[in-house]
């Protein structure tokens, strides 16, 4: 195929990642190989037989194909093993079906180039497949990417998890690197990327991370790592911009898809601009996760049409832990995120929504704000912790909106657990399991400033006495249709404590409730209920004594219980 016929494939998409990068993927999307414009490491002396190293022969093809311009370092069918290799400006790494890059049981082998050393003192940078400061690079093709991570990690010394505790632990702490490659995959302050169509696998840490990078494109890529092994992040876009992710499927033992916000090598930037679409994500920590190593800001970020799922007969420690988890722990901000059209199936929590102050710094002023979050179209099967949305004293989450969202809860509750205190935990690591059990089964809601929730429905398939929904200092709510399975004993179905400017509307119970809505704390203000069916409830409305007067409204009367 000739420069001209490549070019033809420009038109259709040139936009996503730029010409070069775009031609070359369309041109040789069916793993035939090229009959121009491209190197084969096997002319360069890789033997490909998975005894000898071929880093070399590679590089010297990547090294060639730059030089002349640019085109494509075509791995035919073989297992070539390899340390570093340093994909250059306008090269595309192409892997054929069949073809394996497999990482060096040697660490020496893995060395990066001395400009990519400078910037990084704190830790040797070992990787797989980097790449720094290149324009129009990209690694594509239906071969496989293995780290070989069993040559570089221990069965941990942690006692084993006691099967009553493994609703909150992780399996992934089964195992810990006696060395450090990672991330596998490292694409650095690069411009127009592409990575499509590979199979990444078996990582000793982090999988795919591109830092720093504009103009990201990442699409039908596969990671497979085994549950039990620690920091085997899936995909990590981190202080990017405009980052287009789609048709992915991961399943690894730590975060399978997470957006950060530090760069090792530069100024840390806003990660914005960001689309996560049609994947399917599963792993042992959480599936779609936004912060940690978030300290600075995020802005404009999609997760939408999506699966994330636990496979069937994995133990409690190996399900997903947050299916949603939008978190600002570390100093920075979250603005502008949507999620919709997900469905769950057996991750603890369906949503975990936090902000606080940075972790581990009692002393630290805090800076931080999370806002403008809206999740709808979410339906979640086989929940066992209660989601949540959750501030810090004096500093809530806010303008938070969930709307036509399912959430199916089969954990069993005991009443005990409707009395616990939830800690504040302001500057603990931030996971919705390290909160202990929650007082109500469905959705825990505390220091959040502008709340609505409509069209909600939250089910229990257990006897649960807790109720469905507990709000703890929240203002600015807005409550309409929400529903679902009232507590098996005479608890009300939802608890607002020092709750204020609040309309609860529009609202029908499906089932008999002893107590539809029970208002506590003297903070209480400006409740209002109006153009509510509250027939099926014993008591539709109940104060506690410290409720101030005045505080609750009925279809505009003054609220005064008998």
């Amino acid at each position: 195929m000739d420069r001209r016929s490549i070019l033809k494939h420009v038109v259709g998409v040139g936009a996503l990642a730029g010409p070069g990068i775009a031609a070359y993927a369309a041109a040789y999307k069916e793993d035939a190989e090229p009959e121009a414009e491209s190197l084969n490491p096997r002319s360069f002396g890789a033997k490909g037989d998975g005894k000898t190293k071929d880093t070399a022969a590679i590089q010297r093809a990547i090294d060639t194909c730059s030089k002349r311009g640019g085109g494509v370092v075509y791995v035919s069918p073989g297992t070539y093993l390899t340390g570093s290799i340093w994909i250059k400006s306008n090269v595309n790494l192409h892997l054929s079906a069949g073809a394996t890059l497999l990482g060096s049981p040697d660490i020496e082998d893995y060395k990066a180039p001395a400009e990519m050393q400078k910037p990084v003192t704190w830790v040797t940078i070992r990787h797989l497949i980097l790449a720094f400061k290149e324009t129009n690079v990209a690694l594509t093709g239906r071969g496989t990417v293995d780290g070989s991570n069993h040559m570089y990690l221990a069965k941990s010394k942690n006692p084993p998890v006691k099967p009553e505790d493994r609703w909150h632990a992780s399996s992934s702490a089964e195992t810990e690197r006696v060395q450090r490659i990672s991330p596998m995959v490292e694409i650095a302050m690069c411009t127009n990327v592409l990575i499509e169509g590979v199979t990444l696998q078996n990582s000793v840490g982090w999988t795919l991370r591109p830092q720093g990078c504009y103009h990201v494109v990442i699409r039908g890529v596969k990671v497979r790592n085994a549950m039990n092994t620690q920091n085997t992040d899936g995909i990590d876009p981190t202080s990017c911009e405009n980052v287009m992710i789609s048709d992915c499927d991961v399943d690894t033992g730590d975060d399978a898809l997470c957006i950060k916000s530090d760069n090792v090598w530069g100024e840390n930037r806003i990660c914005r601009n960001v689309t996560v679409t049609n994947c399917v994500l599963a792993s042992a920590c959480n599936g779609f996760k936004i912060g940690s190593e978030g300290y600075f800001g995020f802005q404009n970020i999609t997760f939408s049409n999506s699966v994330v799922y636990s496979k069937p007969g994995r133990r409690d420690d190996e399900r997903t832990i947050s299916a949603i988890n939008i978190l600002m722990p570390d100093g920075g901000w979250i603005e502008g995120v949507t999620v919709s059209n997900i469905t769950i199936r057996d991750a603890r929590i369906a949503i975990f929504i936090r902000l606080q102050n940075i972790i581990g710094h009692k002393d630290a002023v805090m800076k931080s704000w999370l806002r403008s979050v809206m999740i709808s179209n979410v339906q979640a099967f086989g929940q066992i912790v209660t989601s949540q949305i959750t501030g810090i004293p004096d500093h809530p989450a806010e303008d938070i909106t969930l709307r036509n969202i399912r959430l199916q809860t089969d954990e069993a509750g005991q009443a005990a657990w409707a009395n616990n205190i939830v800690p504040e935990r302001e500057h603990g690591y931030a996971e919705g399991t390290l909160f202990g059990r929650f007082p109500s089964f469905g959705l825990y809601c505390r220091h959040v400033n502008g709340l609505n929730l409509s069209d909600i429905d939250l089910v229990s398939t257990k006897s649960d006495p807790r109720p469905m929904i507990h709000f703890d200092d929240v203002n600015a709510l807005s409550l309409r249709n929400v529903t679902g399975t009232p507590p098996s004993t005479g608890a009300e179905t939802i608890l607002m404590r020092d709750v204020t400017d609040a309309a609860i509307t529009g609202n029908y119970p499906t089932a008999k409730n002893n107590v539809f809505v029970r208002v506590q704390g003297e903070k209480s203000a400006e409740i209002s209920f109006f153009g509510n069916d509250l027939h099926r409830a014993k008591t539709p409305v109940a104060l506690d004594a410290n409720v101030p007067a005045g505080a609750v409204r009925v279809d505009g009367q003054s609220f005064h219980p008998a």
